[in-house]
């Protein structure tokens, strides 16, 4: 006798255990089924974290932008390596006179620039009211400088400092 009410004990104990893991598994199953996938939540499949966040930087790039010069392409296109010329060290804006978004000069490194006449180092340029953004090609290191500039300002590559007027 105090075996069977043992295994009563014991078959009662396990019916009871088994309830709580069939209302896990249902609430599992009904979370994962609610869920909503948003394509933000998915990385790229096909590019590297940092192609991906270039590619995205790409896309978001306003302004003007410089499209190559042939004799550039044809540099590249050759593999000519030249050794060129140390030029400027350094970017001055000397004023803006802003009056709408495709509608402005600045004088840059002592240069009158406009929307139609952009100087071949730069690559993007923004123009606003109190200063202006611009991705400036270096020639002598082959590198590209994001720069955010403010009249009477200059900006030596050099020492990757800025400087009063």
């Amino acid at each position: 006798m105090k075996i069977k009410v043992n295994i009563y004990c014991m078959l009662i104990f396990l019916f009871f255990m088994s309830f709580p893991n069939i209302a896990f598994a249902q609430d599992s199953e009904e979370s994962s089924v609610n869920k909503e996938i948003s394509v933000d939540d998915i990385p790229s499949l096909v590019f590297t974290y940092w192609q991906h966040k270039s590619i995205m930087d790409a896309r978001k790039t306003k302004g003007v932008v410089r499209a190559p010069t042939q004799s550039e392409l044809d540099a590249m296109n050759n593999g000519d390596e030249f050794e060129p010329d140390a030029g400027t060290r350094e970017i001055e804006l000397g004023g803006i006179l802003f009056t709408k978004e495709d509608s402005w000069i600045i004088w840059l490194n002592g240069q009158r620039v406009t929307p139609d006449a952009v100087p071949k180092e730069v690559l993007d340029l923004r123009v606003f009211k109190d200063y202006i953004e611009i991705k400036w090609l270096d020639d002598y290191t082959n590198q590209v400088f994001p720069i955010r500039i403010r009249t009477h300002q200059r900006f030596d590559m050099d020492s990757r400092i800025f400087l009063p007027g």
